[in-house]
């Protein structure tokens, strides 16, 4: 495992409420400790350490990597990853995403242990180093969780290299937890309650990825110390004053209130091109072709559809739309016409309908031969959904963006969402033996979720709660939040429920698929320290 001394220092957006600081991009190689010993080369070196975070989440990699092949996701009609989806022998050790994923995340790895080691000497205040030592005790914690949930026993460097390091062995996944949870309980301790500049590490950030870590650590078990553990650190947010659900579901998507009092920790874009990055791409990828459609043309407003993570029929039935907001709320279903050019005509040669008229419509139930011929639109009800055509996910659309083509979108990213602190709490709660202290938390999401005058019709009881029921409200409110596939291992539910409600998934899922593959290179370059997971 090759790795320098520091990634390259990114412009990262840690901002407040006016906006994004200016993180100038700083050149690493030839730098000596002389240059962190000073307060702005150590200030690098800790903003340095949150950009790998940009390289997964907010991409095509994280979200193939979390929302493929799950109950949630299957393969749409284009993109060369579906093999994440099918389980089959192209998802190999040599893939990009693969071999990028581990790269990146070792790489902020090294960054943190860089920042650790140099805090310790640094010309700063104790203040400082107590905070920023903090931050990257958090920031390393964070990256060697995903490291460990996605491949399993890892190597675990705890100081910088500065050079190749080719001795590199892998050590057992329980010792890996066990060092992510003393960086995130000396995080806890060591950071604010609310972080300087949005976008930082903080108390409840630590204290909501604790939860997670916990509720991994216990896995499928029907019992654990780890859900009292999960369950104390998760209500420490939830209880938190700073924080609360927003009134409706779709507030959190809303482009206005990026910040708000459910976003516990983000990553942050903007719509400067010289300080985004990549930018946010996920309003790529869950979006039909609509372009394609009588009366249509692509716009900025319905976004570059990308077509590439199609919804299971299992996900889409899963609300009860009678009660339930937020299939409404979270799915594009209508597509009004914005192209005189290609409008069908009716017998007469007439055109059926004008431009700002429903082009194409989505029921999202069966409709009749004589519905279909009473309508001037095209109707797509669910049997009539394809690869390239189906309900769209509209969390991510991005109609700021500059041109038609533009893949960079400036959405912020949260990674954790209170809802899901919510979802967690109730979980460790029943999984606890306590369903009735667990049953507030999840009718909390549920009546936030209710239409009109359905409140009471929401509520569940204790005796609903299961750890399918869980899982399922999880969908409900998470739905392609970049958290699906990993949900489903820690609770030794993927094999089982990708098989059941993933059909293009369930021949080819196995034991096999409940870790990826370990990059083919860094086997090569650890002279026989690193083990290939088994079955591939």
């Amino acid at each position: 495992m090759s790795r320098r001394l520091l990634a390259p220092l990114a412009a990262l957006c840690l901002g407040g409420a006016a906006g994004c600081v200016d993180l100038k991009e700083t050149p690493i190689t030839g730098i000596t400790n002389t240059f962190y010993n000073t307060a702005s080369g150590f200030e690098s070196a800790v903003n340095a350490m949150y950009t790998p975070m940009r390289s997964w989440w907010a991409l095509e990699r994280g979200s193939t990597l979390t929302v493929f092949g799950t109950d949630e996701f299957t393969r749409g009609a284009d993109g060369g990853y579906k093999f994440f989806n099918d389980y089959n022998a192209q998802l190999n050790p040599d893939v990009d995403f693969i071999r990028d994923t581990w790269r990146d995340f070792y790489q902020g790895v090294n960054t943190a242990n860089t920042v650790i080691e140099v805090a310790k000497t640094t010309n700063v205040s104790e203040a400082q180093r107590a905070l920023r030592t903090g931050e990257a005790r958090f920031m390393r914690a964070l990256y060697l969780f995903t490291l460990a949930r996605t491949y399993g026993d890892i190597p675990m460097p705890l100081t910088p290299s500065e050079g190749p390091v080719t001795d590199t062995k892998q050590v057992p996944i329980a010792a890996v937890y066990t060092q992510i949870i003393a960086d995130l309980l000396a995080a806890e301790q060591a950071l604010p309650d609310k972080a300087a500049q949005f976008g930082r590490a903080d108390k409840p950030a630590a204290q909501h990825l604790l939860a997670e870590v916990y509720l991994t650590r216990a896995g499928g078990a029907a019992t654990s110390p780890d859900f009292a553990l999960a369950a104390a650190k998760a209500r420490a947010v939830v209880d938190n004053p700073r924080f609360g659900l927003l009134p409706q579901y779709k507030d959190n998507f809303d482009l206005g209130q990026e910040g708000n009092k459910e976003v516990v920790f983000a990553i942050q874009y903007t719509a400067d091109p010289l300080s985004t990055g990549d930018g946010n791409k996920l309003h790529l990828y869950f979006t039909a072709a609509y372009d394609l459609e009588p009366g249509m043309l692509r716009d900025i407003a319905n976004d570059r559809p990308f077509r590439r993570f199609r919804p299971t029929t299992w996900l889409l039935n899963l609300w009860d739309r009678t009660k339930d907001a937020r299939y409404e709320q979270m799915f594009k279903v209508v597509w009004i016409s914005n192209n005189p050019n290609n409008i069908p005509k009716d017998a007469a040669g007439a055109p059926k309908y004008k431009v700002g008229d429903t082009a194409v419509y989505m029921p999202g139930v069966e409709v009749t031969a004589a519905q279909r011929a009473a309508t001037r639109y095209k109707i797509y009800a669910p049997s009539d959904y394809t690869q390239a055509m189906f309900p769209t996910l509209n969390k991510f659309l991005d109609p700021t963006r500059t041109s038609t083509n533009e893949e960079r979108g400036q959405r912020d990213h949260p990674i954790m969402r209170l809802a899901n602190t919510y979802l967690m709490l109730a979980e460790a709660l029943m999984r606890d033996g306590k369903p009735a202290e667990a049953l507030p938390y999840v009718n909390a999401i549920r009546v936030r979720a209710a239409k009109p005058g359905q409140t009471e019709a929401m509520k569940v009881t204790a005796a609903d709660l299961s750890l399918d029921f869980i899982l399922d409200e999880r969908a409900r409110e998470l739905t392609g939040e970049t958290t699906r596939w990993f949900d489903l291992k820690r609770s030794g539910k993927l094999i089982e429920r990708v098989k059941k409600y993933n059909p293009e998934a369930a021949a080819g899922i196995s034991e096999t698929y409940l870790l990826r593959p370990i990059p083919t290179n860094e086997i090569l370059l650890s002279t026989g320290g690193i083990k290939q997971n088994p079955g591939y």
